[in-house]
């Protein structure tokens, strides 16, 4: 009915020769060990609490998750001091790799904008260290040395060496492969002599497509959760990172610059998970940084611990605490050995939410509750949904208040299908806050139209009855405010022919019901400009649009009046008409509201441009002739109500008219 998560144990095989591609027998591997109950069992619990980390915000790397590192060279005849190289070498490769810092990755932001415009890299906090100190006994390794060995080790598996990520260097044949997600038990990675690190030397020469230590960064991502982008093959597969455009096959060799569609979307074969020559591997997309960033602090929290003494930098002279904020202080050391102790701060305010009985010094961290607020505090809403097909369910609004935003939400729930054909993660979800935010969870191809907040966990898609259990950090959402709540959860498969049953609470963390908070003055009018979705107390001083006037549209009380009518002249400001309001200009406008530059004809002209008639022109036929002189004669020597003969209007019929006359004598006017 549809696809299910696909669980993989990497082996990612090649073939010796230099000139050999990339090639995996996943499948095979996978399939043996899936049928082995514990492994299987294992490998469930890693995927289900994967699943349950958030993935909807990038971590802060100023705190690193650094996993420390031991290299085990086997039957290989490097020498320790090549192998140390090497081993240094590689970790540097890593952690370019994984940091986006490696040279290569300008090919990526080259190629990137026209190949995969809507995919993005990410520079993941993922450290890794080759450990100095706090070595496993046995080996004789001291303080100080680099947790490197020299055949004193065989196979891909050694306990003591538990609370590392091993990288085993012998001979196997294929270039490399590793578990699907690592449990740091002392397993660990597996690569050919010479596909490891990017340095030749101790006879050890390097393959020539496989040089750049690209095999290890690709093992390290299978260990981190990550499968290759093809899956289990064909078009309909999924390697669980939504980013990655779907691929039903590996891409070989060195296609820089090209794009490559073998299912609807370009694949993208930069990608370190893909099959390239290491030069044209150089980047990790964001969904897989945040997946393998998410398995570390979900699964390797042993690696994590180690780290602390395993990576430590040894102090040799005038050792101490060199931090003035730390509880041990030494301010006689001039060098920081790693002792610091901060134990004795924290919060010592009992009123706070955040008080640490145990501190004795007050490092400023104190947190309180809002007036009239507990520190903590949760809504549980029990429901029941009985025989429920598509889109049934139910639908209810609360009155809380969410001082901060809301955390968290819990479920659980006991799930049963009458008929058959329902998945327990069919379940749709919507929760939506007093100021509109709305989030929606889980559902088959159902959705609200909300803001997609993730799915239920892998362990969900099945129709199999019992009791289903999840939580989801809503903390990024921004949900929060005092009203009207509202919750929907309904049957989110839209094609069920089947009905379902789902009963259980909800409880959601940040969320208080039932406590009254300090009042909010405001204007509580949603028609008014300064509308306050928050107050709770109104203080009339609520402010309104007229006439010309709008609102400026905010909700939280900052909202004003904004004035429609600039000039103040009657017309709004939207219906102003700016124009000639002068009857003799050429550009008159009647309907002008607002004056603007008029034009006129040129002196002579009228406003098409053709030339006003002569006043020689006395009988206005259009030429100055006899007939106009005989009339100027016929008028000679009037001193009042003078006729058109007197043409220098002057108000006398004189010889400076005749003259006038004569000039233009013959002319058309």
């Amino acid at each position: 009915m549809r696809n299910c998560f696909l669980l993989f144990l990497a082996v990612c095989l090649s073939t010796a020769p230099v000139w050999a591609q990339r090639s995996c027998a996943t499948d095979s591997v996978h399939t043996h060990m899936m049928g082995l109950a514990s492994y299987a069992q294992a490998f469930q619990a890693k995927i289900n609490a994967v699943n349950q980390v958030s993935q909807s915000e990038a971590m802060d790397c100023a705190t690193p998750l650094i996993i420390p590192v031991a290299v085990h060279f086997q039957n290989t005849g490097i020498l320790e001091a090549c192998a140390i190289d090497m081993a240094l070498d590689q970790i540097e490769i890593l952690n370019e790799d994984f940091s986006a810092t490696n040279a290569d990755i300008s090919e990526w932001y080259n190629q990137q904008p026209s190949i995969w415009p809507n995919i993005s890299n990410a520079e993941s906090c993922i450290q890794f260290c080759l450990a100095t100190t706090d070595h496993p006994a046995g080996f004789g390794l001291v303080d100080g040395d680099y947790a490197v060995t020299i055949d004193q080790t065989t196979g891909d598996f050694n306990s003591a060496w538990s609370g590392y990520m091993n990288i085993w260097v012998r001979d196997i044949g294929p270039l490399g492969y590793s578990p699907l997600g690592g449990s740091g038990n002392g397993d660990g990675v597996t690569c050919h002599p010479q596909a490891f690190s990017s340095i030749s030397c101790g006879g050890n020469s390097l393959y020539g497509t496989y040089d750049l230590g690209r095999t290890i960064t690709h093992e390290v991502g299978h260990y981190l959760l990550l499968n290759h982008p093809w899956a289990n093959g064909g078009c309909s597969s999924n390697d669980n990172v939504a980013d990655t455009p779907v691929t039903s096959e590996p891409i070989y060799g060195c296609p820089s610059g090209q794009t490559i569609v073998n299912c609807t979307d370009p694949v993208l074969w930069p990608s370190y998970m893909d099959y390239c020559d290491d030069a044209c591997l150089f980047m990790f997309s964001a969904g897989q940084v945040t997946r393998m960033e998410n398995y570390v602090t979900s699964s390797l929290q042993n690696l994590l611990n180690n780290a602390v003494t395993a990576c430590q930098v040894l102090c040799e002279a005038d050792c101490g605490c060199t931090d003035p904020n730390a509880c041990n202080y030494d301010d006689t050391a001039a060098n920081d050995d790693g002792s610091c102790d901060y134990s004795c701060l924290g919060c010592i305010d009992s009123t706070a939410c955040n008080y640490d009985p145990n501190a004795t010094q007050n490092d400023g961290s104190c947190v309180f509750p809002p007036e009239g607020f507990p520190c903590d505090c949760s809504l549980d809403f029990p429901f029941e949904i009985l025989d429920a097909g598509t889109g049934v369910g139910i639908s209810e609004t609360i009155e809380a208040t969410a001082t901060d935003v809301v955390s968290s939400l819990s479920i659980e729930l006991e799930y049963s299908d009458v008929s058959g054909g329902s998945w327990a993660g069919d379940l749709l979800l919507g929760l939506c806050d007093p100021n509109g935010t709305c989030i929606e969870v889980g559902g088959y191809n159902m959705t609200y139209e909300y803001t997609d907040a993730g799915g239920w966990p892998a362990a969900w898609s099945t129709e199999a009855a019992g009791t289903y259990s999840a939580t989801v950090d809503l903390s990024s959402f921004g949900l929060t405010g005092a009203g009207n709540w509202s919750i929907e959860l309904s049957n989110g498969w839209t094609n069920t022919t089947a009905t379902a049953s789902w009963t259980g609470t909800l409880t959601l963390d940040g969320l208080c019901p039932g406590i009254d908070g300090p009042d909010v003055e405001g204007c509580m009018d949603d028609s008014a400009c300064n509308y306050n979705a928050a107050a709770t107390d109104d203080n009339g001083s609520c402010v309104y649009a007229s006439g010309c006037d709008s609102c400026s549209g905010a909700t939280d009380g900052s909202g004003s009046v904004v004035d429609g009518d600039s000039d103040n002249d009657g017309v709004c400001d939207a219906d102003e008409v700016a124009g000639c309001q002068d009857e003799l200009g050429c550009n008159y406008d009647p309907n002008a509201t607002d004056p603007a530059a008029c034009e006129y004809a040129a002196d002579g002209f009228d406003c098409d441009g053709n030339p006003l008639s002569c006043p020689e022109d006395i009988n206005g036929n259009g030429t100055v002739e006899v007939s106009d002189v005989l009339l100027l004669l016929s008028d000679f020597g009037c001193t009042s109500d003078c006729t058109g003969a007197d043409i220098d209007g002057d108000g006398v019929v004189s010889v400076g008219d005749i003259l006038l006359l004569l000039a233009a004598f013959g002319e058309e006017c």
